[in-house]
């Protein structure tokens, strides 16, 4: 699947960003991250899969710290609900191309932005305003440190969260 060129793009990108956010909000899991993953070849020419800016790497460890700790100290780690392969691999991996490569490859920045934060935050509704902190965190690490980078701090969380929950 290849992505219009010229005046379709934006609307082709708009339209891959709400596909991919229905796919993994419709789709049961675990099967809603493998659909969405098959996604990847389509963006494989715009995401920024490795990147380096000191800056955004920092601003995103502080809020990541921040949220972190705020969440520490109002939440209760949850009883784990999904093993460890869907939490810590297949979630962070799916939901970093639907949350924050997909929107920062295909819509206007603004637009990324707001889909990478707040949309994200709204999908995780228990605390919607805590995940949209989290969801700040894990843009600036893309915008600094790409799809990996994302990806990997959003491993470790849903690491650290499993390992909080399992130590009850």
């Amino acid at each position: 699947m290849e992505l219009a060129r010229g005046g379709d793009t934006a609307v082709a990108g708009v339209a891959l960003a709400a596909a991919l956010l229905a796919a993994l909000a419709l789709v049961p899991r675990p099967f809603n991250y493998i659909v969405t993953l098959a996604a990847l070849p389509a963006l494989r020419g715009r995401v920024a899969w490795v990147a380096l800016s000191p800056r955004y790497i920092a601003a995103a460890a502080a809020v990541y710290a921040l949220a972190f700790l705020v969440d520490c100290a109002i939440s209760q780690p949850p009883v784990p609900a999904r093993d460890w392969l869907e939490c810590v691999v297949l979630a962070p991996l799916a939901e970093e191309l639907v949350f924050r490569a997909a929107p920062f490859a295909l819509l206007p920045p603004a637009a990324a932005w707001i889909f990478a934060v707040v949309v994200f935050g709204a999908m995780h509704a228990s605390n919607a305003l805590l995940a949209s902190a989290y969801g700040l965190s894990l843009a600036l690490m893309y915008r600094g440190g790409g799809y990996a980078a994302s990806a990997c701090l959003h491993a470790l969380n849903n690491l650290a969260w499993l390992a909080l929950a399992l130590s009850r």
